[in-house]
């Protein structure tokens, strides 16, 4: 059965392998990219290998709260319009390393983009899902107890400590959030997919 997934991250790494066996398997898979030529070049190619597969396009730099807010407005509109529901949410985009770690909202960029963007979309894009729904949270093995100082931006980490502390943070959101919703809402999930090594992240 052909369903509907929206997949943060899908330009490389663990993120374009998954965007290729869901398309291989014949759903409708809606890819988010940063960088709109880079998301172009990912749409054209995987509408050449699989010219059965439907795909849509969104951009958003999700360590700006205010793209994400957009990035969920669009998608909402859109499946709303087709009569449609998001049957699974994948959070998968995620950073390591940032030439600048502090946004314009000053926050870590890295806990923006690894945990709050997810949970923030993840709550924007609840009223197109339902209780067939999934929402699932790509997190890590390497997790450490989170400092809430430096989740907010008022104390700096390294980044092995940023990324630790914000794979805790979404692991425990997830679980947070999916007993809230339990019995009216998407089953929330988080995952560790252990190393893909040729992914940017790894080699970083």
């Amino acid at each position: 059965m052909n369903k509907t997934i929206l997949l943060t991250g899908a330009t490389d790494g663990i993120g374009l392998e998954t965007a290729k066996m869901l398309l291989a398997q014949g759903h409708t898979v809606l890819l988010h990219g940063r960088n709109q030529d880079k998301l172009n070049n990912v749409q054209s190619a995987l509408n050449e290998q699989y010219p059965q597969a439907s795909t849509v396009t969104y951009v958003a730099d999700l360590s700006d709260m205010a793209q994400v807010q957009t990035l969920a407005q669009s998608v909402l509109s859109d499946l709303q319009q087709a009569g449609k529901v998001l049957d699974v949410l994948i959070n998968n985009a995620g950073v390591y390393k940032l030439a600048d770690i502090t946004t314009k909202e000053g926050l870590d960029a890295r806990f923006a983009v690894n945990t709050i963007a997810p949970y923030l979309l993840t709550k924007l894009l609840l009223p197109v899902m339902n209780v067939q729904s999934r929402v699932v949270n790509v997190s890590s093995a390497a997790q450490s107890s989170v400092n809430f100082e430096s989740l907010v931006g008022n104390k700096p980490l390294s980044d092995s400590a940023a990324y630790a502390q914000s794979k805790l943070a979404i692991t425990m959101w997830s679980r947070h959030l999916g007993l809230a919703l339990k019995g009216a809402g998407p089953l929330v999930i988080s995952v560790n997919p252990k190393s893909l090594l040729g992914s940017k992240m790894v080699k970083d």
